[in-house]
């Protein structure tokens, strides 16, 4: 049976991910599950799509990942199902559907198909998106889900992407974990290993290798588990020592070996 992971913005303090679990357990029994992340800020998109694609690289060939961060629940906005290389994605068509790049075959889950009551109005989680996952889940046919959807026609992701500049980019904090780095929407690939950042008159960093190589209180610029440049303190947190907060910008210089701005 194909494992399922879930995304979501549910918390942990009230009911929804259990009834999710429950509802998995109920339609594909003994469904391995693995969840990513519960936590993502209420209807944060642009965080659920930047969590999403630092966990794809690292789950297993058929993996349906369930990603629910939806504020226009019961709405007109479609429940849509994709296949995306050896993975499946389950999502609402409100650009975290599109976090991951061009899909393969997209359709429109249709309830009717799964042979399920009209869902609620307020929890798709539950009615909608945890059954497809299920359905898929038990080796069912995406197709079977519902009718095709043009993958050119999806809501785009809000993720930016980094701005090129002369010597560098503008790059946007996209993420804040909870030991205050800041991770940016930059691959560390696209720069150096003498790279440097900037965001004030008198706050830069140099670019590390590990967190440790910073001195006490310094800021350092490195690659972060996900392949993105982040700003990191050594036992402290980048957030409160630049005072920076996600979606502030940040200049990165570095392009070419020798370039020392």
């Amino acid at each position: 049976m194909r494992p399922v992971a879930l995304l979501t913005d549910f918390g942990l303090s009230d009911h929804y991910v259990g009834v999710v679990h429950a509802i998995l357990e109920k339609h594909a029994p003994g469904v391995p599950r693995i969840d990513l992340d519960h936590l993502v800020p209420p209807g944060d998109i642009i965080e659920a799509s930047f969590q999403l694609r630092c966990a794809w690289p690292h789950l297993p060939a058929g993996c349906i990942v369930m990603a629910v961060v939806d504020p226009g629940v019961g709405t007109s906005r479609r429940a849509l199902a994709l296949a995306l290389g050896r993975r499946f994605l389950i999502a609402p068509d409100n650009g975290l559907a599109a976090a991951l790049g061009p899909a393969s075959d997209v359709v429109e889950i249709d309830w009717r198909a799964m042979g399920l009551p009209e869902p609620s109005r307020t929890f798709h989680g539950r009615d909608v998106f945890a059954p497809a996952a299920a359905w898929l889940a038990r080796g069912e046919e995406l197709e079977e889900l519902g009718d095709e959807v043009d993958p050119d026609l999806l809501v785009s992701c809000p993720l930016p992407d980094p701005e090129p500049l002369t010597s560098g980019y503008q790059v946007t904090v996209i993420s804040v974990d909870r030991f205050g780095n800041l991770a940016t929407n930059l691959p560390a690939s696209s720069v150096t290993s003498n790279a440097r950042a900037a965001w004030s008159s008198d706050g830069s960093a140099r670019r590390v290798q590990t967190y440790s190589e910073g001195e006490d209180g310094e800021v350092v610029l490195l690659e972060g588990s996900a392949g993105f440049l982040e700003l990191a303190v050594y036992s402290g947190s980048a957030a409160m020592a630049t005072g920076l907060r996600r979606g502030d910008s940040i200049r990165i210089s570095g392009l070419d070996d020798g370039d020392d701005e």
